[in-house]
């Protein structure tokens, strides 16, 4: 009778967990990703124990007295044969009315053009929105620039919504059109299947993360499923694959009362479904993340991988150094850098405005890899790395 039992027993186990899917029986065989032990020594806070990755610096938008003082939520791509960056620009708060999208260009990496609007504030100086940097998308000749169009310092607010306009030569660009609702600030990339993934968030908070199998990138846009998260204000979705196909998606979590750590789910659906997040021994000072890979496969993960309070707010860790970690097999990250970790000070007063090097965005362009950040929210600046730079080194470190 026992073993009788016990068979049914296994069955039901059997069925529930096809039921559940594949992801979600992975999302509980243990942590997603994680840190090589030590790799971060939050006893030395100015450097985290990492030694410097040699690149070289660009500054984009320079604010002065004069002129715009709130530069964030920079994106990052390639249109024909150039480096294309927008960011977020505010008067002098971020987020506030009359905020505006620029961007700039280079054809050999150190030669950029003049700052340009992409989009101007959605409605004027009298209206309650304001633009956020959402991303580039390249579909055949056509460049797409997307951005979030919030409600007056609130990018947690129903009525935010993804717009889109298009070029035909990264110059002149079309009227805007309406996408999605929610908040977005990270561009569209493709899976090696070719479908896209496009993520950002919802009103109520949780993860929105969409995909298409339309290559215009504005077409077919499909909503992923996702168990929903507690630890989330702005998850700010970041992600890369693995060579079985799995995506990795990681979170940001809340700024307030939460885990200053990494969160992270997978799909192996092609991101049609999701694993419930979880928790990695990842460290983050609650700030937006970058992940990606490089052209041999290599995952990357760049952030600020801080413990120590920042000085305007405590809650939220300090925004440097900026650091990239590497992980070989895509699970266990064993090299990890600086990238900048020099001291800054904001020079102009403005909400929010924290010290540091922060927001990134990155893209792999002429065997280089191509990092996009805000210093203190109020200037753009981007770095390149050899990417021969970044695979040189094989340390396995102790976990």
């Amino acid at each position: 009778m026992f073993r009788i039992f016990r068979a049914c027993f296994a069955l039901c186990v059997v069925g529930a967990i096809a039921c559940l899917g594949v992801s979600q029986v992975q999302a509980q065989s243990g942590p997603l990703i994680k840190t090589a032990r030590g790799l971060f020594d939050q006893e030395q806070p100015e450097s985290l124990g990492l030694n410097p990755i040699p690149g070289e610096d660009q500054v984009l938008f320079d604010a002065k007295a004069k002129s715009y003082k709130f530069c964030h939520q920079q994106n990052i791509g390639v249109y024909q044969d150039r480096l294309y960056v927008m960011w977020s620009n505010g008067i002098v708060h971020e987020d506030h009315n009359g905020q505006r999208v620029l961007y700039s260009y280079t054809a050999d990496g150190k030669s950029w053009s003049q700052p340009a609007v992409l989009a101007a504030d959605p409605d004027g100086p009298d209206g309650p929105l304001a633009c956020v940097s959402a991303g580039f998308h390249v579909a055949g000749r056509t460049l797409v620039a997307y951005y979030t169009a919030i409600v007056d310092k609130s990018p947690i607010h129903e009525k935010n919504s993804l717009f889109y306009k298009t070029s035909q030569d990264g110059l002149i660009w079309s009227e805007p059109q309406r996408l999605a609702q929610g908040f977005f600030i990270e561009s569209p990339r493709h899976l090696a299947n070719g479908r896209l993934l496009m993520n950002g968030q919802w009103a109520n908070k949780q993860p929105r993360l969409m995909y298409s199998d339309s290559l215009d990138g504005i077409s077919g846009w499909k909503d992923g499923k996702i168990p929903p998260g507690e630890v989330f204000t702005y998850p700010e979705p970041s992600w890369f694959q693995r060579h079985d196909g799995t995506i990795v998606m990681l979170f940001r979590t809340r700024s307030k009362n939460a885990d200053a750590w990494i969160y992270a789910s997978t799909s192996s659906d092609n991101g049609q479904s999701w694993t419930r997040p979880m928790k990695t021994n990842f460290p983050d000072a609650t700030s937006r993340i970058c992940a990606g890979n490089l052209p041999d496969g290599t995952a990357f993960v760049i952030n600020n991988p801080s413990h120590s309070p920042g000085s305007v707010y405590s809650f939220i860790g300090r925004r440097n150094p900026l650091c990239i970690a590497l992980s070989d097999d895509q699970e266990i990250f064993n090299r990890a850098y600086v990238i900048h970790g020099e001291p800054t000070q904001p020079r102009f007063q403005g909400e929010n405005k924290l010290p540091g090097w922060q927001y990134p965005a990155a893209v792999v362009w002429k065997d280089h890899l191509y990092i996009a950040y805000s210093i203190n929210k109020e200037d753009e600046g981007v770095t390149r790395i050899a990417v021969s730079d970044l695979l040189s080194e094989n340390r396995t470190a102790e976990f």
